[in-house]
């Protein structure tokens, strides 16, 4: 299984501002939790990173990981919403289950090249035979060498 490819220094490079290095400390650890949250939602990440041609997905997860790490350093109360005279804060729905999180639009972006469909009006074949090859009746597999 694939390593979390993105660095301190990816997070640094994406922030609008400079870092201090408590953030980065913090940081490093929430990219690996972001690694993590990300391969729960789409495990085939892991395994698509030791393809042949990982340069696309990993830069994708450079740039969601750094996304989902940042929304929490530059908000790390989670507010949505603030206002001024008798003093009045919302705080993000999204937040409020948890600091970090993979959004739906981010995990359809890493998704979006895996070979796995899911989700409605998909039909999944009931056979558990993997790898390439070819039906040669409706009950015999023959697999490529």
């Amino acid at each position: 299984m694939a390593s979390n490819p993105v660095t301190s220094t990816d997070l640094s490079n994406r922030s609008l501002r400079t870092l201090t290095s408590q953030e980065l400390a913090v940081g490093a650890v929430l990219l690996d939790d972001a690694y993590n949250a990300i391969v729960a939602r789409v495990p085939s990440v892991a395994t698509r990173l030791d393809g042949t041609q990982p340069e696309a997905l990993q830069k994708l997860l450079v740039q969601v990981e750094c996304a989902m790490v940042l929304r929490v350093l530059n908000n790390p109360d989670g507010k949505l919403e603030e206002s001024g005279d008798d003093y009045s804060y919302r705080l993000d729905a999204a937040r409020s289950t948890g600091a970090l999180y993979v959004s739906d639009a981010e995990v359809a972006l890493l998704s979006a090249g895996d070979a796995v469909a899911g989700g409605s009006f998909t039909i999944r074949p009931a056979s558990t035979v993997t790898g390439s090859g070819y039906w040669a009746s409706t009950d015999s597999w023959v697999p490529l060498p």
